[in-house]
């Protein structure tokens, strides 16, 4: 991968970076105007040593020296406002365009990235540039450009007693150099452990309740506590190896004396240099490397915000999925697998698949965990790719339909219920955005989930999520059903899982599933042999293929897998 620079983010900057570089720009004056009132204040020295001491002229220089002050404040003004409207646009669009990015991935890449890197990605890595953006690029700009032109400007004087005021510049520099190049290898190593740490904490949490009915403290909980462990290590480690190269460039910043005061000396003994230009130096060996502190910060910022930028850049390097431009309705879908292989990566998962799936039929994938029955229903919708052969809807293959033609012509109904952080109606209406009340409530009668909802307080206004209204597992896979149900696709894929749910919900779940699979075309994901005994055809996957395939009752009286697995359900 190509390695990220300042460019690139002026590149994600877009626009913003004009108002970026006008900030650098009011910075650069402001800095200048810094120095105004030590040259107005050297003038005056040269008058005051002089034998005619000029009050007017006095006066005219103090009144510019006023009125750099005023320019300075106003410069920073403009600077700091620029440079934050600069970088919150900045961010605002490179969050758009690696959520718009994310949502055009294959489904693989969220089983190999956890949501505590993507969250590090998103929210910590991005809101670091609105540091760098908003003061370290003003800041570096005058830090860079206008000690060169006061360079200039004292070569103009004396240039032996500049030269002296560049040595520590020069050492410094070299110094932090130094320290840049070690500490890109912890910066490294500071963004895998803060996306570990991310992950830890969020599983922690979300565990909380097993953790605490088995005495698990946050010292316990091993995945957690090795994360700071080695977070610590890190700091340490990284702390130990920056604390030389930034305490000896923060030496020589200060010490602009040691170097000007013996040489300004010598050289006024010899009357090489005058009082006042001697003077003006020793004054300005304290300022004149004041504005390089900000380097000192800037070297192991930057360092962490282009390691972070990576992690922003490899996923919009990530290729798009694409799909066709079929956009036609699909209606009595047949589904077709021809001679399908599948990989997660590098290790085949599904080997050499052919399966028919009749219009309006109910095919049900049972098999032990791990066989790849859920990879191939998920394989219709396009949630990943395969690498051989083919699959098929109405002859047509399934790169073929756009996207839009695809997501519209089928239904999901997952084990694991998403809800919103918003209200019932909302969730049961986000496959349809023009429902009517009328079409929300028949939806969720025929899902079994109706008088539930009208016997809370707000009813279909109740909020469900984080802050509001909890459901059980049985209650939210009936809201997932009513979703579907109003979605009226022709295919479904459901992943039933009726297993943990109760005998009240499991009776209402079937009750609603009688709804949704009238003239679908369903594949269905079993856990309970008992819920597929009217299937029309059941597939049993071992190890990534298709063993065995027919109704309830030929594949018992075949006696193989599948017959096995009834038996031991059945004894359960």
């Amino acid at each position: 991968m190509e390695k990220t620079s300042v460019s690139y983010l002026f590149r994600l900057a877009g626009k913003s970076s004009l108002l970026l570089a006008a900030s650098a720009f009011f910075s650069i004056i402001s800095g200048i105007m810094d120095f105004v009132p030590l040259v107005m204040l050297y003038r005056v020295l040269l008058f005051l040593f002089g034998e005619q001491p000029n009050m007017d002229l006095a006066m005219r220089y103090a009144t510019y020296a006023g009125i750099a002050i005023v320019i300075k404040f106003v410069m920073m003004l403009l600077s700091g406002s620029l440079s934050h409207i600069g970088a919150f646009n900045t961010l605002y669009e490179i969050r758009s365009r690696l959520s718009a990015h994310i949502a055009t991935l294959h489904l693989g890449f969220f089983t190999k990235t956890t949501s505590g890197k993507l969250k590090k990605t998103i929210i910590e890595d991005t809101e670091r540039i609105e540091t760098m953006l908003a003061h370290q690029v003003p800041d570096l700009a005058k830090a860079i450009t206008v000690p060169l032109l006061m360079f200039g400007y004292l070569c103009t004087l004396s240039v032996p007693l500049a030269l002296c005021l560049l040595l520590p510049i020069v050492i410094g520099a070299a110094i932090l150099m130094i320290g840049m190049r070690s500490s890109s290898q912890y910066m490294s190593w500071y963004h895998k452990l803060v996306g570990q740490l991310n992950s830890s904490i969020m599983q922690f949490i979300n565990g909380m309740n097993v953790m605490k009915s088995f005495n698990v403290t946050a010292k316990g909980f091993k995945q957690y506590s090795s994360t700071v462990e080695e977070y610590h290590e890190m700091w340490t480690e990284c702390t130990k190896a920056q604390a030389w190269p930034y305490g000896m460039f923060m030496i020589l910043i200060e010490s602009g004396l040691l170097f000007s005061f013996p040489a300004g000396g010598w050289l006024y003994l010899r009357g090489a240099v005058d009082l006042p230009t001697f003077l003006f130096f020793l004054v300005m060996s304290i300022v004149f490397l004041s504005s390089l502190k900000s380097l000192s910060g800037f070297a192991m910022a930057i360092s962490q915000i282009l390691t972070g930028t990576e992690k922003i850049k490899s996923i919009m390097d990530l290729p798009q999925q694409t799909f066709g431009s079929t956009v036609d309705k699909l209606a009595d879908v047949a589904i077709r697998f021809d001679h399908v292989h599948f990989s997660y990566e590098e290790d085949e998962v599904l080997h050499d698949v052919s399966l028919e799936v009749p219009a309006n039929s109910l095919t049900a994938f049972v098999g032990v965990s791990g066989s790849g029955k859920s990879t191939t229903a998920q394989l219709v919708p396009r949630f990943w790719d395969i690498q051989q052969g083919k699959i098929l809807l109405n002859n047509q293959p399934v790169e073929n339909f756009s996207e839009a033609a695809l997501m519209q012509a089928m239904s999901f109904v997952f084990q694991d219920a998403f809800m919103l952080s918003d209200t019932i109606r909302m969730n049961i209406a986000v496959g349809k955005d023009q429902a009517t009340e009328a079409e929300i409530h028949a939806a969720a009668k025929a899902a079994q989930i109706h008088e539930f909802i009208m016997s809370l307080p707000a009813g279909y206004d109740t909020v469900m999520g984080e802050s509001g209204v909890k459901m059980s597992g049985g209650e939210k896979q009936r809201i997932c059903i009513a979703r579907a149900i109003l979605k009226d696709a022709p295919m479904v894929i459901f992943d039933e899982a009726t297993s943990f749910t109760d005998i009240e919900n499991e009776r209402k779940i079937q009750l609603a599933l009688n709804e949704l699979l009238q003239n679908k075309t369903t594949i269905m994901i079993a856990h309970r042999l008992n819920t597929i005994k009217h299937a029309d055809q059941i597939c049993v996957f071992d190890q990534g293929r298709i063993v065995e395939r027919g109704t309830h009752e030929e594949l018992v009286r075949r006696n193989g897998t599948y017959s096995k697995l009834w038996k031991i359900y059945a004894e359960e």
